[in-house]
C-alpha cells in the first residue's frame, strides 16, 4: 500500500492538475516507493491486521549443547496494537488450543511485538501458533511520508533517470537504480526507527 496520495504528490510536483493517466502513474511510483521503503525496514508500516503461523521459538544454551525452548516468541510485524487470539497448533493443523490472555492465563503480549508465555515455554516444533494480531501505523509517519512523496517525485520529475548531460560532443548519463529510487544514508537512519526486528 502507498504511504500517500495521488494528489499529495501532484500538490509536492506543483501541477495544476492530473489526468486519469498521471494519477495511474502517481499511484504506480508511490507503490513503488514504498517497496523501497519496506524493503529497507523489512516490515509493511500501515496498519492492518495479520494473520500469521509461526514456528516455535528456540533460543541457544551451550549449557545443552543446542537449542532449548523460551517463553519469548516474536511476531513478524510491531508496533502491535492488538492481539484478537493465539493458537497452539499441532504441525500446522489449526483446530488447535486456543490459549488465554492474561498475567494470570496463558501469554501476555508487548507493543514490541513480543508474545510472552506464562508459566512455561512456547512449543519448539515447526508451524506451532497461529496468531491473529493488528500491528503498524495510522496514519503512517510523517517521516516515512515524506520520503515516499520524495521518492516519488524524484522518479516524476526525472523519468529517463537522467544523472548528467553534457552539450559538448552530447554525452548523457543514466542512473542504474530502478527509477531513481535509492534511499541517502540519511534515509536509511530515519528508516532504522521501523526496521523489523529478529
Amino acid at each position: 500500500m502507498p504511504y500517500a496520495t495521488a494528489e499529495q504528490l501532484r500538490l509536492m510536483v506543483r501541477e495544476p492538475s492530473f489526468t486519469a493517466d498521471d494519477t495511474a502513474t502517481a499511484e504506480l511510483l508511490l507503490d513503488l516507493a514504498a517497496g523501497v521503503i519496506e524493503e529497507e525496514t523489512g516490515q509493511a508500516l500501515e496498519l492492518s491486521e495479520d494473520t500469521v503461523i509461526l514456528d516455535g521459538p528456540t533460543k541457544d544454551d551451550s549449557r545443552y549443547h543446542g537449542h532449548t525452548a523460551s517463553r519469548h516468541l516474536l511476531l513478524p510485524r510491531w508496533p502491535v496494537t492488538a492481539v484478537a487470539s493465539v493458537t497452539l497448533t499441532d504441525d500446522g493443523d489449526e483446530d488447535g488450543q486456543v490459549l488465554e490472555f492474561g498475567k494470570d492465563a496463558d501469554y501476555t503480549w508487548s507493543r514490541d511485538g513480543i508474545l510472552h508465555r506464562r508459566g512455561t515455554e512456547w512449543p519448539t516444533h515447526d508451524r506451532a501458533v497461529q496468531v491473529i494480531y493488528t500491528a503498524g501505523y495510522a496514519p503512517v509517519p510523517a517521516g516515512v511520508k515524506r520520503l515516499a512523496l520524495r521518492l516519488a517525485a524524484g522518479a516524476w520529475s526525472n523519468p529517463e533517470r537522467l544523472t548528467s548531460e553534457s552539450l559538448g560532443d552530447h554525452s548523457k548519463a543514466w542512473a542504474a537504480d530502478a527509477l531513481g529510487m535509492e534511499l541517502t544514508p540519511a534515509d536509511r537512519k530515519t528508516l532504522g526507527l521501523y526496521r523489523a526486528r529478529t
